[in-house]
């Protein structure tokens, strides 16, 4: 067989050829003929094809027809002679696109050249006034309708695409613009003639496949001054006028792109006239405007119409005037290649594609079959050593499938069938080796393995079965009873049953094996009548669990096993019949010899069924989410099931042994099995901690929780953030826990269950009973001490006040939740007695919001305390001095409402309302950590009265300080540096300082001396004020100081009292005798002022008294006397102070102080003044300290 597959020949290949194959590629060469003759008379034909109908003209307005500028351009190349044809269609194509009156038409007669050519049998179209064309001499022009360029309608779109098909390829874009639109330019017809333009350009380099190159043309440039002469010099002189830009950048070139023929003015200069020179010049200097203008305009055009650089190439100056030297714009760009001599249209050559697709698929087709087959035929040997692993990847594609079956070979599938002998014979060949190593091997392992018999007739039927054998049929019913697996051989079994053609060989072959023998029938009765004995013990215990009955139905599954072995090979007789009647096989096997056993009782069969399907399901077990009550009913459930029994009891006799069993008594058993496992699962799924006291509910519940201050989330006035759990309320009780134990003592009585189940579960819920108490009374005690009142401005207390007092507030709404919720109705069921018991720590609440015709009696009375304070806060009128003030009444006086009542709060003083609200408070019998709500308005008057009390403080003191004290202390003597203009004088002292008539000591006693006592001549602070009052800064520093002034100038009855002063005088001076050998002696030193002096001697010195009359002005003097023994005439020497209500103040100022108590003068005797003499004084204290320490201050 190999030779007849590896010849490449000729002759191999005409004999594979059917007559079918022959007619088919017979009918493809006659159509490849009549497609050839077809092109032949197009493209070849002498007279071009005329227009069917006559052109068109649409209405502008109107969508343009698909084939409107086609039309035209047929009616151009028709009229062209086919042997003229490729040469004019060669010529380089320009597309002219501008605005109506650019100028385009007078751009294209001047440089087109096409007047005349129709002599030359290369005529024009320029009769349709959407496209015209002229046929130059080198030169194929299309100018597009300005109509056309502006049109948006799709219809035009599709007009220039159907054009584009016909177009020579590589063309470039002519763009006219008249160089007068930008020498005034106007913006907004500059931008619309923009857009059109490049929106056309844009569609030109899509059709096109990329940009097409871009020749400017600026027309009517005779507008701009010296152009002509300019033009004229460049002719003259032989310089073309040609501005190319070969890299495609004349956008970024445009500028300067006159810039080169700067270098030409010297020469125009000796050759032109001096005034055409002057326009040149101007022309050249001018021409960047313009050119900017330009160049603005292509960058926003470009840039709108997403045409970042256009490849602009060449630039064309024109003039209706003169003609521009060397400038074509039609002219082909440097680089571009002439296009080749003939073209084809479209239509061609996608017949001349049609024709080599067709030819080389057939002949791929061919090839591919043949070479495939050959590979088929070569890989077949390779499937001995293939593991069967590998057959999906290996072997499986080796059968080739022709059919319409695109999942098996796309490719075959749309091929003429060249090699349909050769396929099928490799079909053979690949399904004998399948049979050699696969089927074979396994049909000789099957002999080695349980109920060999029975697999072996099946594995005979799988290689006997075809596609369309019954066999086939009777094998693919079951290809679960397979011997063999599946997942590994399927798709092996699969293709052998599908390309499998030929059996009469496989007698030979079958017959050949050997086959073992089936082993015989030992039915051990043993463990089939220990099986019975304990099922029959069994039905005598109270419940079975779950696993226990688990273990019993998998105890049964080899038992269970050999009832259904008899059923499970129930074709195979079946296929013995179709063997014995389609085959020359000899088998010798038999029936199965067990038929006649015990074991095939029918009643033995239907009890290891019945067992088998029993039920002891995991959904009866309650979910966690389920509640007591819930549980219960699914038990009763259970307990009044009454299923139906469909077969009758089930006795037998098995090795002499009789055996009895009732289908109710097992249903029975199971019932009460299984409602036993329903209440052990449920208290033991329910004994975590995460259902301590909640089996009384399903999740999820239905109860709202209970939110603290749920209007403002706890972030205003009433604050603190807690939430009940919904199931921790008085309906939940009464609709869920009530209900619960009712349903405990109507149910669980009743269920088929041991007395001592019944017990342990009662237990079980009665201690979740407990758990749910503790829970519930926790869960209320946080919620009224999570309740806090903050208030944290006077608004805020406003607005507290005014809520406390109504009906509605959230103080009492929060007591009346607490109340509601923990006056419960309890049965006098002993169960509930610990839960009353717990929930008696509410009573004080019981007792606050007992409720007596809508109302809260007892709550009212801390309401009726708020509204008083309340309108006590809000009264503007003024303040009446009581009997009980005292000396506050000025002081209180000046304070606020709220700093009246802070008073008496900080001072603890009768009717002060934290002593109201405490005495209630205790009356009622309300916890101390349940108060701070009750509290919290007093305690916010007592903070912003406190705050207003020391402001007002503060005000008082700096009013009375900075208006009286401040002023003096800028003078002299409390400044010492003060000049005679600022002296203090003796009225001012009086007016502030007065112990009886001084204005800062009778505004101090009216306002501020409720504040401080005093005591050994010192103010202090009041020993029962409270610390949160605050004093100012330096308060009572300044206050004492003030006091000891005035204690010292004053005495009690406010009388002036001499400043006492205490002076000891120095040692007297002397002259120095060698210098002044005759000098006279100091005999005595004196202080004085008025008729006080205090006398220095030459002996030792004592302290002597000095009272200061500070209230009269009398001169001051120290000084000393001098005296000669020869001479008894005593001479002085002093320092006299006068004019000054201080003047002893004054004469102190001018000596010389030595620390703060000793003070010396310089003297001078009027006869010896080269000596000046050193007079000195001590004082006990600073004389200037009563001054100095209220300065100081």
């Amino acid at each position: 067989m190999a030779p007849a597959h590896t010849q490449n020949t000729f002759e191999d290949i005409l004999a594979v050829l059917n007559w079918l194959d022959w007619l088919g590629l017979t009918v493809a060469l006659i159509l490849l003929g009549v497609l050839a003759y077809l092109i032949w008379q197009r493209k070849y034909a002498k007279d071009g094809l005329q227009l069917a109908m006559p052109e068109i003209l649409v209405p502008s307005k109107l969508a343009l027809p698909s084939n409107c500028l086609t039309n035209v351009w047929h009616h151009f190349v028709s009229g062209l002679p086919w042997r003229l044809r490729a040469d004019a269609l060669s010529a380089p194509l320009s597309l002219v696109l501008g605005d109506t009156g650019s100028g385009k038409t007078g751009v294209i007669d001047r440089y087109a050249n096409w007047q005349g050519q129709a002599f030359s049998f290369r005529p024009s179209v320029t009769d349709d006034p959407l496209l015209q064309i002229y046929l130059g001499a080198k030169a194929l022009v299309l100018e597009f309708n300005a109509t056309l360029v502006y049109d948006t309608n799709p219809a035009a779109f599709h007009a220039i695409k159907k054009l584009w098909r016909h177009l020579p390829p590589k063309p470039q874009a002519v763009l006219v613009i008249d160089a007068g639109s930008l020498l005034s330019p106007q913006t907004e017809l500059l931008r619309q003639s923009g857009q059109a333009m490049f929106g056309k350009l844009n569609i030109f380099g899509k059709l096109e496949g990329k940009p097409l190159p871009l020749v400017l043309t600026l027309s009517h440039m005779e507008e701009v001054p010296g152009f002509v002469e300019f033009c004229g010099f460049l002719e003259q002189a032989g310089i073309p006028l040609q501005i190319e830009f070969p890299a495609q950048d004349g956008i970024n070139r445009l500028n300067t792109c006159l810039d080169e023929f700067q270098q030409h003015l010297p020469r125009a200069l000796l050759t032109c006239p001096a005034q055409d020179y002057l326009k040149i010049v101007d022309f050249l200097n001018e021409a960047p405007r313009l050119l900017n203008v330009l160049t603005d305009f292509l960058r926003v055009a470009g840039l709108e119409q997403q045409i970042a650089s256009p490849p602009i190439v060449r630039l064309c100056l024109t003039s209706e005037k003169v003609p521009s030297f060397g400038c074509n714009p039609f002219e082909l760009q440097a680089g571009q290649a002439k296009q080749p001599f003939i073209t084809l249209n479209h239509h061609a050559k996608a017949a001349l594609v049609l024709l080599a697709i067709g030819m080389v698929y057939l002949i791929w087709s061919y090839r591919y079959q043949q070479n495939l087959e050959t590979q088929v035929f070569e890989n077949i040997k390779t499937v001995r050593n293939t593991p069967v692993e590998y057959y999906a990847q290996k072997i499986s594609p080796l059968f080739l499938n022709y059919s319409a079956d695109l999942n098996k070979n796309a490719l075959l599938t749309f091929m003429p069938r060249f090699f349909s002998a050769v396929d099928e014979d490799n079909k053979y060949l690949l399904i004998t080796e399948i049979r050699k190593h696969y089927l074979f091997p396994l049909l000789q392992q099957i002999q080695q393995e349980p109920d060999a018999e029975f697999k072996t007739i099946r594995m005979i039927g799988l290689l006997y079965s075809t596609a369309n054998s019954e066999i086939g049929r009777i094998m693919a019913k079951h290809p679960d009873k397979n011997p063999l697996d599946m997942e590994k051989y399927g798709l092996l079994l699969s293709d052998y049953m599908q390309y499998n053609l030929r059996t009469d060989d496989l007698d030979s072959m079958l017959n050949a094996l050997t086959f073992a023998n089936p082993d015989a029938d030992t039915d051990d009765l043993a463990p089939w009548l220990a099986l019975f004995r304990n099922l029959s013990q069994l039905l005598k215990k109270p419940y079975i669990t779950q696993t226990e009955f688990k273990a019993l139905q998998q105890r049964l599954v080899p038992f269970h096993d050999v009832v259904n072995r008899f059923d499970f090979y129930s074709d195979v007789p079946e296929i013995r019949k179709w063997l014995a009647q389609h085959t020359s096989l000899h088998l010798n096997y038999s029936d199965l010899r067990n038929v006649q056993s015990e074991l095939r009782q029918k009643e033995i069969g239907q009890l290891i069924g019945f067992i088998h399907h029993l039920e002891f399901a995991d959904h009866e077990k309650c979910p966690d989410t389920f509640s007591l009550r819930d549980c219960l009913v699914i038990a009763q459930a259970v307990a009044n099931s009454n299923p139906p029994i469909t077969v009758s009891d089930m006795k037998f006799t098995l090795s002499g042994e009789y055996f009895s069993f009732s289908p109710k008594t097992w249903m029975d058993f199971m019932i009460r099995s299984r409602v036993t496992m329903i209440l052990r699962d449920y208290k033991l799924s329910h004994s975590k901690p995460i259902f301590n006291g909640w089996i009384f509910f399903k999740s999820p519940y239905d109860y709202a929780d209970i939110q603290l201050n749920p209007s403002n989330n706890g972030q205003l006035l009433f604050t603190g953030k807690a939430r009940i759990d919904g199931r921790l309320t008085a309906a939940a009780f009464e609709q869920e826990v009530k209900p619960s134990f009712q349903a405990l003592t109507d149910i669980l009585s009743h269920l088929p269950v041991d007395i001592h189940e019944q017990k342990r579960f009662n237990d079980f819920v009665l201690e979740n009973l407990n758990a749910y108490a503790g829970t519930y009374v926790n869960a209320y005690l946080h919620f009224i001490r999570q309740f806090q009142l903050r208030i944290k401005s006077p608004w805020e207390l406003s607005a507290a006040l005014s809520d406390l007092q109504q009906p509605g507030s959230q103080l009492q709404e929060t007591l009346a939740i607490v109340k509601t919720n923990t006056k419960l109705n309890l049965s006098n069921a002993p169960e509930f007695i610990a839960f009353s018991q717990k929930l008696s720590v509410f009573g004080s609440i019981q007792r606050l919001m007992e409720e007596k015709n809508g109302a809260y009696p007892e709550f009212q009375k801390y309401q009726a305390i708020m509204a008083q304070m309340q309108q006590e806060l809000d009264s503007r009128e003024p303040y009446v001095a009581q009997k009980t003030d005292g000396d506050e009444a000025a002081f209180k006086g000046t304070l606020t409402p709220m700093g009246r009542a802070a008073w008496a709060i900080l001072l603890k003083q009768d009717g002060a309302y934290t002593t109201l609200v405490k005495s209630w408070l205790q009356n009622v019998g309300i916890q101390p950590e349940w108060q701070q709500p009750f509290f919290a308005p007093v305690q916010s008057v007592a903070d912003f009265g406190t705050t207003q009390i020391n402001e007002v403080v503060f005000s008082i003191w700096s009013d009375l300080w900075d208006s009286n004290i401040v002023p003096l202390l800028a003078k002299f003597p409390f400044r010492s540096d003060a000049g005679r203009d600022k002296e203090l004088t003796g009225d001012e002292l009086i007016h502030v300082f007065h112990p009886k008539q001084g204005v800062f000591w009778s505004a101090f006693h009216d306002y501020l001396s409720p504040l401080c006592r005093m005591g050994n001549q010192l103010w202090s602070r009041r020993h029962d004020l409270s610390d949160r009052i605050e004093l100012p800064a330096n308060f009572l520093q300044r206050l004492n100081a003030v006091q000891q002034l005035s204690a010292n100038l004053w005495d009690a009855e406010g009388n002036p009292k001499p400043l006492q002063l205490s002076v000891k005088p120095g040692l007297l001076p002397v002259f120095d005798k060698h210098r002044i050998p005759n000098a006279p002696l100091v005999s005595l030193t004196y202080l004085r002022e008025g008729g006080i002096s205090a006398l220095g001697f030459n002996q030792h010195a004592d302290w002597q008294k000095f009272p200061l009359e500070w209230w009269t002005a009398k001169p001051a003097q120290v000084g000393m006397e001098f005296r000669n023994d020869d001479d008894p005439a005593r001479v002085y020497a002093e320092i006299n102070t006068d004019g000054s209500e201080w003047n002893f103040f004054r004469l102190l100022q001018q000596g010389q102080v030595a620390g703060s108590q000793l003070y010396r003068w310089q003297l001078i005797h009027p006869a010896f003044p080269q000596q000046p003499l050193s007079l000195e004084y001590s004082f006990q204290t600073n004389p200037l300290a009563l001054f100095a320490n209220l300065a100081g201050s």
